[in-house]
C-alpha cells in the first residue's frame, strides 16, 4: 500500500513539475546571421575656376549655357569637362564675380546645361532635389535603390579628423546621384572644394577615392538616421558661413 501511495505521489510530482515546464516561454529563435556589406568608393568634389589662371586660347573656350541656352560664362574645354564631371563648379569669372554653377541636364542637342545657383543657401553646391551638398557628410548613390535622406553608417571614418579639426561620426546622408554610381554597394563621397587626390583630403588619406578598394557598412538605425539629419541640418545646412575658396 506505501509503495502504490508513493508511486502515486511521485507520477503527480513529476506531472506537476513537467506542466510547470510547459508555461515557460520558449526564447524568440535567433536572427539569421547577415553577410556584412562592402561598400566601392569614390570622391567628388566642387571645382574652384579662375579666369585668370585657368588660361587657353579663346577659340577653344566652350560656353556654359544655361537651360534656355543663354551663356552663363566661358570656360577652357578641360574646365567645362570637369564641371560636367562633377556635376557643380565655383567660377572666378573674366568679370571678377564668383559664380556657382549645378549641372542641370542634357539638352536635346546633347549638350550639358547649367544652372546658377545661390551661394547663400547652399554654398558648397546642390545635390538632387535642390538639398544641399554638405562637404565630408554626402554621399551620392544609386536612387533606383536609396532614397534622398537615407544615411549609411561607415565604421572606417568614425572618429576619423576632418580637415577642419572636427571629429567624424561615421554618418553619411544621401543628398545626390550620379550618373556612374550604380548598384547597392557604390557611394560617392563629397569633399567640397577639395580635391579627390589632395594630400588634405582626409578621405583619399583613408583610401575613399579608390573605387578598387572596399569598405564595410550599414544602413543606419531609424533613430541614427534621424539624429545624423539633425546635426547636418538636412535638407540644409547646420550653419551658412562663406569663406573664399582657396585655390
Amino acid at each position: 500500500m506505501l509503495k502504490v501511495l508513493l508511486t502515486l505521489v511521485l507520477a503527480i510530482s513529476l506531472r506537476a513539475r513537467a506542466d510547470d515546464y510547459s508555461e515557460v516561454p520558449m526564447p524568440p529563435p535567433l536572427p539569421e546571421p547577415q553577410e556584412p556589406l562592402y561598400l566601392n568608393p569614390t570622391i567628388y568634389y566642387k571645382p574652384i575656376i579662375k579666369f585668370d589662371v585657368d588660361k587657353c586660347q579663346d577659340e577653344v573656350r566652350v560656353e556654359m549655357l544655361s537651360p534656355d541656352d543663354k551663356v552663363l560664362t566661358r570656360l577652357c574645354s578641360a574646365d567645362f569637362n570637369n564641371c560636367v564631371m562633377q556635376g557643380a563648379c565655383y567660377v572666378h569669372d573674366e568679370d571678377g564675380r564668383f559664380r556657382s554653377f549645378n549641372y542641370y541636364a542634357r539638352g536635346a542637342d546633347n549638350i550639358p546645361r547649367f544652372k546658377e545657383v545661390d551661394m547663400r543657401k547652399c554654398p558648397y553646391g546642390y545635390g538632387v532635389r535642390n538639398v544641399c551638398l554638405d562637404p565630408y557628410y554626402t554621399v551620392a548613390a544609386d536612387l533606383s535603390i536609396y532614397k534622398i535622406g537615407d544615411v549609411i553608417y561607415v565604421p572606417r571614418l568614425d572618429g576619423a579628423v576632418m580637415p577642419n579639426g572636427v571629429t567624424h561620426d561615421g554618418f553619411f546622408v544621401v543628398r545626390d546621384a550620379g550618373g556612374a554610381i550604380k548598384g547597392p554597394t557604390r557611394f560617392d563621397f563629397y569633399t567640397g572644394f577639395t580635391k579627390p587626390y589632395a594630400k588634405e583630403n582626409t578621405f583619399n588619406r583613408m583610401g575613399f577615392a579608390n573605387i578598387k578598394n572596399s569598405f564595410p557598412f550599414r544602413m543606419a538605425t531609424p533613430e541614427e538616421a534621424q539624429a545624423a539629419r539633425g546635426r547636418t541640418g538636412y535638407p540644409g545646412l547646420r550653419s551658412i558661413i562663406i569663406i573664399p575658396p582657396r585655390r
